[in-house]
């Protein structure tokens, strides 16, 4: 019984998701080190730009 072990398109997929979450994190921290925490407010209302543009493009979708 043999193990495919090629990468498929979820793996891929779950890669760069796990990949860009981390750089979010050090994005964040670099940010809140260089800045202070008014950075992490402001970072806070960009990400939830972010995500209403999301949603709206989801909902524009169907």
């Amino acid at each position: 019984m043999t193990h495919d072990t090629t990468p498929t398109d979820d793996t891929r997929l779950t890669i760069r998701v796990l990949v860009a979450v981390l750089l979010v994190v050090i994005l964040a921290v670099a940010l809140v080190m260089n800045f202070g925490l008014p950075a992490l407010g402001f970072l806070g209302l960009a990400a939830t730009i972010l995500v209403f543009v999301i949603m709206l493009a989801f909902t524009a979708g169907n």
